[in-house]
């Protein structure tokens, strides 16, 4: 008669999203599998069991994070003016190089440290950059229709620099004693979006 398995003591979702913060602010390599159970609260054969290894927890965590980096369409409300909506998500940046030094955005500090090597980690990088891009480019090509943003900008180009914009700023900002003072920086881009004259 086979035996039973250990009942599992800790929920997945939690056990995800602790290793998640864990690989957000230290990076893949400098995390552990003896950090990950840690953080976890569990022995490593039980992070395998539930997981795989490192890598396919890491990329569980990363699918995760892509993911609500692609529902910033969920937060844009098409009905109010869009320029302030686009200036609070790039604020959103400096707002959270203060609240959480150093931690930057999982997508950027993945792109940094693991590609191009890592094709199963460029695919997700790759995934919530385009899901971010796309969510603003219908943002910006809906403020071109009531006006708001200059008519000649080509949108998908403007909403790819804004995601690249977003990702300077968390580099940045890590240099900064003050990350709030590169407000500047998002008041000079939200400015070129507006019509001239």
């Amino acid at each position: 008669m086979p035996r039973a398995g250990r009942p599992r003591t800790f929920g997945l979702q939690e056990a995800a999203a602790s290793a998640r913060e864990l690989f957000w602010q230290q990076g893949y390599s400098a995390t552990s599998l003896r950090d990950l159970a840690k953080v976890v609260g569990v022995r490593t054969g039980s992070l395998y069991a539930a997981f795989g290894d490192k890598h396919d927890l890491f990329l569980r965590t990363l699918n995760e994070y892509a993911r609500e980096a692609g529902e910033v369409s969920d937060d844009l409300d098409l009905d109010e003016p869009v320029l302030p909506q686009l200036r609070g998500f790039l604020a959103s940046a400096l707002a959270a190089a203060c609240s959480h030094p150093g931690r930057g955005c999982m997508l950027g500090n993945t792109a940094a440290e693991l590609l191009p090597g890592d094709a199963a980690a460029a695919a997700v990088v790759r995934q919530g950059f385009t899901a971010l891009e796309q969510a603003l480019e219908v943002a910006i090509r809906h403020g071109q229709t009531t006006g708001e943003i200059r008519p000649d900008l080509a949108g998908r180009v403007q909403a790819r620099m804004l995601v690249a914009l977003v990702q300077g700023l968390h580099v940045v900002a890590r240099a900064q004693k003050n990350p709030n003072s590169l407000m500047d920086i998002v008041d000079g881009a939200v400015e070129a979006l507006r019509p001239l004259g």
